[in-house]
């Protein structure tokens, strides 16, 4: 089965579902959509693109990500692409033809997250042949709580989020940031006590079509 994640930056796979990601892979092909680049709303070294591309390179090799898309749309600024990125994201499901998407969460103040969540639901409506949508979780600003009804045991696969993460090293911050090793460990065992699991991962699950 093929499984599209989508990312409004280069990390937020990772951060959101890196463990599920890993699980995922040993059965299924797991592709991956960078929406943003990502940096320049962040760094004046237009380097940093490549810098962080390549990071998500390794980190989608630890991850076992099969396949990963890149459309460089500029950081911060995806409100004024909303329309195009509608349409790369159609394109990418037409090609891919993936059963189950997973999209940033629509919770969050950052209006690249916003902007992706809302071209998600454009780009799988019903006849794109998507069966099930879901939100990851990203910790740090957000508009409302991020409220999960599907749980995941990544006990098992969380070593892995963390070697995923640690290849975006301009991005690890220090505790109590959100981008934090301990933070992302604290997340887990958190979601881990709710679902009954050691460590976990949790999502919105946003629609599910059922034959």
């Amino acid at each position: 089965m093929n499984i599209l994640v989508i990312a409004p930056h280069p990390d937020d796979e990772v951060l959101g579902m890196g463990g599920t990601i890993k699980k995922l892979s040993k059965k299924n092909k797991i592709i991956l959509c960078i929406v943003s680049e990502g940096t320049t709303a962040q760094y004046k070294n237009k380097k940093m693109i490549q810098v962080r591309r390549d990071s998500c390179k390794k980190s989608a090799k630890i991850l076992g990500i099969s396949q990963t898309q890149f459309l460089d749309y500029p950081d911060m600024r995806l409100n004024l692409s909303h329309l195009d990125i509608n349409k790369k994201l159609e394109e990418i499901i037409e090609k891919y033809k993936p059963e189950i998407v997973y999209t940033a969460p629509k919770n969050d103040l950052n209006l690249d997250h916003q902007v992706v969540f809302s071209s998600t639901l454009v780009a799988c409506r019903p006849k794109s042949g998507v069966k099930q949508i879901l939100c990851y979780e990203i910790q740090g600003n957000t508009k409302v709580p991020f409220v999960p009804n599907v749980f995941e045991n990544i006990e098992k696969e969380f070593s892995y989020k963390i070697k995923g993460f640690k290849m975006y090293k301009s991005e690890i911050e220090e505790f109590p940031n959100p981008r934090s090793i301990i933070a992302i460990e604290n997340l887990a065992i958190m979601r881990g006590i709710e679902s009954g699991f050691k460590k976990a991962e949790a999502f919105e699950l946003i629609k599910k079509i059922k034959k």
